[in-house]
């Protein structure tokens, strides 16, 4: 098992982690629950408890302790409890620690160097959910499968959305790429990000998730770009009451498994384990409009300014940002970015 990076961590929870890693012993393959012993999942994630992401690992862990006569025990840890940052939630599900989870996309193509998961930073490529899941669902997603699972120790079990991106800023109001000239813009460094917010006008500016809240408060940045119901359950909002939903990109979370852990179920087990894996992604779909949609209104009702922005503004975000797509589209592979727009009927 390859050491863990886990010199900045507190010893508490140093000491989780080494507990954990001891229980993820080699198995033969095809043994584990053979005896009818109790099998362990352990998942993870960053959200809070009642975070609508976490209500989609909840229904992994029903239907995977109901369809096993509850032979499988799922063990949730939300709320950053055991992991600090999907970055490191991946690496635990590489060596074993963890053996079900899910990562933004952006997250697997950075740590698997799998690029055909840039696809989904192409802005404005994708007109709406269904669209992403034609190509998730269908013969780029065994790009997708294919490119994770040459590259890593996991297995891709599917893919769903938590969200839209949208651009929150407590400076003014936003309806043409000329109007976030000038302003500080959170972003992940990813290419195709930081080169999309910088392309319609903004400056990009890269601080950890953590601090966004408390930047935003003293000004550090102007603004964030992330999804409606992150900048509603995070209350970014509270500091930035200028929202407009350009919907640049979506937000999918590719969720895997373990491979050795997989390998090592029974045939039995592999099948519940496949069978939660579906429930979950069918229910996140539906989880994920419904957060979108709700936290939109929320934030109306709490004072935001929210700007629809018209097809003919829209449009000029879109020509605004080609540049950042032409300079970037490496990073996603030309062969994957053809395949896509052939698969969506669009042109470049």
């Amino acid at each position: 098992m390859r050491k863990l990076k886990l010199q900045s961590i507190s010893f508490s929870f140093m000491a989780i982690v080494l507990v954990l890693s001891g229980c993820g012993t080699n198995k033969e393959a095809g043994t584990v629950g053979a005896d009818g012993g109790k099998v362990v999942i352990r998942m993870a994630n960053l959200v809070t408890d009642n975070n609508f992401l976490n209500t989609g690992y909840k229904k992994f862990k029903e239907v995977a302790e109901k369809e096993s006569n509850g032979q499988i025990e799922v063990q949730i840890y939300s709320g950053g409890t055991l992991t600090p940052s999907e970055d490191m939630e991946y690496e635990m599900l590489q060596t074993g620690v963890l053996d079900v989870v899910t990562n933004a996309a952006f997250i697997v193509a950075s740590n698997a160097k799998a690029p055909s998961y840039n696809i989904f930073d192409v802005p404005f490529l994708f007109s709406n959910e269904e669209e992403m899941y034609k190509l998730t669902d269908g013969e780029y997603g065994e790009v997708l499968r294919n490119d994770l699972e040459s590259k890593s120790n996991a297995y891709y079990l599917g893919v769903f959305s938590i969200g839209s991106f949208a651009i929150a800023n407590n400076q003014r109001e936003i309806r043409k790429p000329d109007d976030l000239k000038g302003l500080k813009i959170r972003s992940t460094t990813t290419p195709l990000q930081s080169g999309t917010i910088s392309a319609m006008g903004a400056n990009p500016t890269p601080i950890s998730y953590g601090e966004i809240f408390t930047s935003l408060q003293q000004g550090t940045i102007d603004g964030v770009q992330t999804t409606t119901p992150l900048i509603h359950a995070d209350r970014f909002y509270e500091a930035a009451e200028h929202l407009t939903l350009t919907r640049h990109f979506p937000l999918p979370h590719v969720l895997m498994v373990n491979k050795s852990f997989y390998d090592s179920l029974t045939d039995e087990l592999k099948d519940v384990v496949d069978k939660a894996a579906e429930e979950q992604i069918k229910y996140a779909r539906e989880l994920a409009i419904k957060a979108e949609k709700d936290a939109i209104e929320e934030m109306k009702k709490e004072g935001v300014k929210v700007v629809e922005p018209s097809e003919d503004e829209l449009e000029l975000f879109i020509k605004a940002v080609q540049p950042a797509v032409d300079n970037n589209i490496d990073k996603v592979g030309v062969e994957n970015y053809d395949m896509a727009l052939d698969i969506l009927g669009k042109s470049k």
